[in-house]
């Protein structure tokens, strides 16, 4: 497989860039009209107002910008929907890196509702957008809101940032020395760091690379799933958060039970939505095609990070490091009540069993890679019908000719299905199972800055959802957003329900 160039200096002094890999091209591409995956991270905390003053925070936030310069790059499009470039132009000074870091920041308003569901604040020339805004009923606790597109990092990269901003804000420093910060990042010409694709091991050619692609044929014929919630269509989207959080006693109790039974709280969160589904099946508040003898599907995010080369150390953390896996469990329960809660630990012994085979199956690498090339080659259709129809409406000549994919080596596969068709792989719920954040956030470095909230999300399609689960200040969070107007009345709240009953019931109370 062939990648995109790494760097190129190829316009003006003081530009860098290159083009936009298969993985980024997935992201970038379906969010180009109405910001679908746009990421944010809100993090609330209780601070002095003297540590929040603009020419602090705008100086914080210019540092950032330089040392991760996808922040601040924009994305070009080429010749065809498969050609788009990050391009990133040094600021020509301190003063210039901070009056563009104010432009792309306010500390005024709290936009989380308005960011999901509003119009569009990101977009190809704004990449990342930072809100600070004083809570309207409290004068000490204060909203830190960090939006970028997803085609530029993910989760991780936003919590590492934060952590970072936040590690500054907290230092008594005034804006004097942390334009000394800036100055200092501005002298190290950062470059745009190069992509996944690019810093994971490459694809040799021949014979591993015809056996991961087989390997990934064999795989994806396995990934069986037929429930999924019911839609409607046509109302306009509207992403609503709830997030619960469990006190820090209820929450040792919790992880205390997850360990006594051999599993993680992220493969917990598996079986509590598992078990909330095979529920409402029972029930008759939903219904599918064969019922619960169709498994259920859900997938989640796999951090690719731990997999990069050595030179990434030295590059910008901020980029998309992220592959994916499913997790496929029964959705049948015991008709006896008493049986119920050893099927619930059952289940996620599966979810950490088959999420365990998939980080560390052989093939995972290739696997990512193929997986990368694959969905962007999807989203390089539908943005060309989308293009092709846009140019319709505007009475524009649609140019015939079809959109190339990015070139990639040609392995020659069997011709005949290696396995009989597989049944269909609907996916009920996508997962973000971030861990344990106070790793992450190193709290002792904030000074007076003490942090007591953390929600996170994206734009959304119609009628998606994706339910995140983590520790943080150490208490466990469950945060599930979801478009309110793309299911069936009440359903996703009974599931919501379902998931909280299944917590006090299996977890403990």
């Amino acid at each position: 497989m062939t990648t995109a160039p790494l760097l190129a200096n190829t316009h003006a002094l003081g530009t860098l860039g290159r083009q936009l890999s298969f993985n980024e091209l997935s992201y970038f591409l379906p969010s180009r009209g109405d910001g679908v995956n746009d990421m944010y991270l809100h993090l609330g905390f209780r601070a002095p107002e003297r540590l929040i003053q603009p020419a602090r925070v705008h100086a914080i936030w210019a540092a950032q910008r330089l040392k991760h310069p996808l922040l601040s790059a924009h994305i070009v499009s080429g010749p065809d929907v498969s050609s788009a470039r990050f391009e990133y132009i040094i600021p020509e000074s301190v003063d210039k890196a901070i009056q563009t870091a104010a432009e792309e920041s306010d500390i005024r308003t709290n936009l989380i509702l308005g960011y999901l569901n509003g119009p569009r604040l990101l977009s190809s020339t704004r990449t990342s957008f930072f809100f600070l805004a004083r809570d309207p009923e409290d004068d000490h606790q204060w909203h830190f809101m960090l939006c970028a597109l997803h085609c530029i990092g993910d989760g991780m990269a936003l919590h590492a940032c934060a952590h970072d901003m936040l590690t500054l804000l907290g230092q008594a420093t005034g804006a004097d020395e942390l334009r000394e910060v800036v100055a200092a990042e501005l002298a190290k010409q950062t470059n745009v760091p190069r992509s996944m694709e690019a810093a994971l091991p490459q694809l040799s050619k021949g014979f591993k690379t015809a056996a991961a692609m087989i390997n990934e044929q064999l795989t994806e014929r396995k990934q069986i799933g037929g429930q999924a919630f019911p839609k409607t269509k046509g109302a306009e989207r509207k992403t609503v958060v709830p997030t619960v959080s469990f006190d820090e006693e209820r929450t040792k109790r919790i992880l205390a039970r997850c360990k006594a039974n051999g599993v993680s709280v992220s493969n917990v969160t598996f079986a509590l939505c598992n078990i909330a589904w095979a529920r409402m099946l029972v029930k008759g508040s939903v219904t599918t095609e064969l019922g619960p003898k169709s498994p259920s599907l859900m997938y989640t995010a796999l951090n690719t990070r731990p997999w990069l080369d050595n030179q990434s150390k030295d590059e910008s953390f901020f980029r998309l490091c992220i592959g994916y896996f499913n997790v496929i469990t029964p959705s049948f329960i015991p008709s006896n009540q008493n049986d119920v809660a050893r099927t619930f630990w059952h289940r996620a012994r599966i979810a950490k069993i088959q999420s365990s085979k998939a980080v560390k199956s052989p093939f995972v690498l290739p696997r990512t890679q193929i997986t990368a090339r694959k969905r962007a080659e999807q989203s390089i259709k539908w943005a060309k019908i989308d293009d092709d129809a846009a140019a319709a409406r505007a009475g524009k000549t649609v140019d015939a000719a079809p959109v190339p994919a990015p070139k990639v080596e040609e392995v020659v596969l069997p011709t005949q299905p290696l396995v009989p068709k597989s049944a269909p792989a609907t996916a009920l719920i996508g997962l973000s199972l971030l861990g344990n954040l106070d790793g992450m956030y190193k709290h002792s470095s904030y000074g007076d800055i003490k942090l007591n909230l953390l929600t996170t999300g994206s734009r959304q399609r119609a009628g998606a959802m994706l339910l995140f689960s983590y520790t943080f200040v150490g208490k466990l969070w469950l945060c599930f957003g979801y478009d309110m107007n793309g299911f069936q009345a009440g359903i996703v709240e009974e599931f919501w329900k379902e998931v909280l009953d299944g917590v006090d019931e299996f977890l403990g109370d």
